[in-house]
């Protein structure tokens, strides 16, 4: 007889270091990134519901009242599976708790959690027992599971898939003779064209065992030493395609901006050596913040041949379009030259290009490391809100110069990045020109 184990009476999964209950989607949670799990559960951050967890809500809430009583309230998208449920029925175990005589455990510690579907109708007959997740997903095409990952602890599909089955390995009175276990995934499609899918691994209960011994026991430990880290910092990030799954990490401005981090928005914006530029000079490591707006203007730097011999100092901004006389020439060898609110006459040379490819490029750098579509638009909780995004394109910009040449920036005024990113760049150029429109 399996020894009993006293769940606790609360929801909090980690107390004082110590994790006190687990869940498959915990499991998934720390396979995808270690800290997010940390985050959640740890330091429980609250995050918040999306619109597609909201619909796999109810269409859950939908298929369980169908398969337990058999009346349909199913809606369009469960609607489109309804060939691949088994006949609703009283035998058919629905939203089946994990935590209960026995409970599910590794490393000691108890899961909570339901199972969608347990269907043993095939048990007495062939010794199979299959168990059903519903998933809601925008295209099964693209985001269906394939067998052989619901069989694989190692995988996000696996895991979870291993752990239902583990569960009902555990069930030794309830399943007597349970030889074979059907890991099922059933897919319906909530954009597009209303389709549903079945994916199922078919594997023996040995294999389950295995996985869960030898895979998921020993993330269990990982875990228990992760829950008791001091700090977030010290739990490790899966940064990368983990960061953008599921709509984007609700914690990625927690992670890139919390004390000793790992690495800062800073350090994914800085990812590469310091530059030298043309005179020589390292860029600072500590790179200034851009000017609030009412700030004092900083100076363009001017060093055109007949500027630098009338005065050591930069020359003042100049209205209207600039003299022609006072057009540098076309720029040779390593120079950089930029032409802001004007666009110079040269005959002959490359002419110069436009710097908005570079802005729009610069841009996207840092709202991708950032987690948002538009840092302008970063909301209070991101680490690029309070105009803080203003900084951080201006250190790209410094960090990721433009190639020598000849560039045109036009419509500043009207442009708060193009504002920024000539702002930062005007001390790195050997020429700037400024003309008014």
């Amino acid at each position: 007889m399996t020894p009993s184990v006293d769940l606790p009476k609360h929801g909090t999964s980690v107390i004082a270091g110590v994790i006190q209950r687990l869940s498959v989607s915990q499991l998934k949670r720390h396979k995808l990134c270690p800290r997010a799990w940390f985050f959640q559960k740890v330091m429980r951050i609250p995050e918040p519901t999306t619109g597609a967890q909201q619909v796999g809500t109810e269409g859950h809430a939908q298929l369980e009242h169908f398969l337990s009583t058999g009346e349909d309230v199913l809606g369009t998208f469960a609607r489109a599976g309804v060939h691949l449920l088994p006949t609703p029925g009283a035998d058919l175990l629905v939203e089946q708790p994990l935590d209960g005589e026995p409970p599910l455990t590794a490393g000691g510690i108890p899961f909570t959690g339901f199972i969608d579907l347990v269907d043993a109708r095939r048990l007495a007959s062939d010794g199979v027992l299959r168990i059903t997740d519903h998933k809601f997903t925008s295209n099964i095409a693209s985001n269906a599971a394939i067998a052989e990952q619901l069989a694989d602890a190692d995988t996000e599909p696996g895991l979870q898939m291993v752990g239902y089955g583990a569960w009902a390995l555990s069930q030794v009175e309830r399943f007597p003779g349970l030889r074979t276990l059907e890991l099922e995934h059933l897919y319906y499609q909530t954009r597009g064209q209303r389709l549903a899918a079945s994916v199922v691994a078919t594997v023996p209960a040995e294999h389950v065992a295995h996985e869960w011994r030898t895979k998921v026991e020993p993330q269990v430990e990982v875990m228990k030493a992760h829950a008791q880290a001091a700090r977030a910092a010290d739990v490790p990030a899966n940064y990368g395609p983990a960061c953008g799954k599921y709509g984007g990490c609700p914690f990625m401005a927690k992670c890139l901006t919390g004390e000793n981090k790992t690495m800062s928005l800073r350090d994914k914006l800085l990812n590469k050596a310091p530059t030298i530029d043309t005179a020589g000079e390292r860029d600072a490591p500590e790179l200034p913040a851009v000017l609030p707006p009412d700030a004092p203007t900083p100076a363009p730097v001017q060093t055109a041949p007949e500027v630098a011999q009338a005065t050591e100092q930069p020359a003042p901004k100049r209205r209207g379009r600039p003299r022609k006389a006072a057009e540098p020439e076309q720029p040779k060898g390593e120079m950089r030259v930029l032409f802001v609110d004007c666009i110079p006459t040269i005959s002959d040379g490359p002419k110069p290009e436009s710097l908005m490819s570079y802005v729009d490029t610069m841009h996207r750098k840092v709202a991708e490391a950032g987690g948002v579509d538009d840092v302008r638009f970063a909301g209070s909780d991101s680490a690029l809100g309070f105009g803080k995004w203003r900084g951080a394109l201006a250190m790209a910009a410094r960090a990721e110069l433009p190639p020598p040449g000849a560039y045109f920036a036009l419509g500043v005024a009207q442009s708060e990045l193009m504002q920024v990113i000539v702002e930062a760049l005007e001390p790195a150029f050997d020429v700037v020109v400024r003309g008014v429109r």
